[in-house]
């Protein structure tokens, strides 16, 4: 067996400020290590556009299978989409 490594994805759970308010924060990334993913996890949320602050990590477990699976499904629909909208911008 090879050493390989294979990417999974990871729930991790944050508790976040938005305001003056402090609530618990749940994102999806997907990763090759727990420590990996809960760090682009919280670039995810402190880079973006939610308002949100000073995440704290709480928690992360690998997506279950019905997860990964509509994610996974999720990023292809969005691929089809760009590929038909650029070969439409192409046409004209």
């Amino acid at each position: 067996m090879k050493n390989e490594l294979i990417n999974v994805w990871y729930r991790v759970t944050f508790m976040v400020t938005k305001g003056n308010d402090r609530y618990e924060y749940s994102i999806f990334t997907e990763g090759n290590s727990e420590t990996g993913a809960a760090v682009s996890a919280a670039v995810g949320i402190c880079e973006g556009s939610g308002g949100l602050s000073n995440p704290t990590f709480k928690s992360i477990r690998i997506a279950t299978y019905g997860e990964a699976e509509s994610l996974d499904a999720e990023l292809d629909a969005i691929a089809e989409r760009e590929q038909k909208e650029q070969k439409e911008e192409g046409d004209e």
